[in-house]
């Protein structure tokens, strides 16, 4: 079992508050304790192979080509 210390706060969303008590695994999934369970990624990280987002401009001049 895993007990936070402190309130944890990332990208403006609330991960843990103080003195919350949680399974190591569930720890290990919102980024807080060193180990994660097999095959599991951290919170908040995108998967490798996952494509960049394309800019607005660019996507405006997508849809412009797929009207034509």
């Amino acid at each position: 079992m895993y007990t936070s210390n402190e309130r944890v706060i990332r990208n403006g969303h609330l991960i843990a508050f103080e003195g919350e008590v949680m399974p190591d695994e569930e720890a290990a999934r919102r980024g807080l304790s060193s180990e994660l369970p097999a095959g599991e990624e951290p919170a908040g990280e995108k998967p490798a192979a996952e494509k960049p987002k394309r800019s607005r401009r660019r996507r405006a001049q997508d849809a412009v080509e797929e009207e034509e």
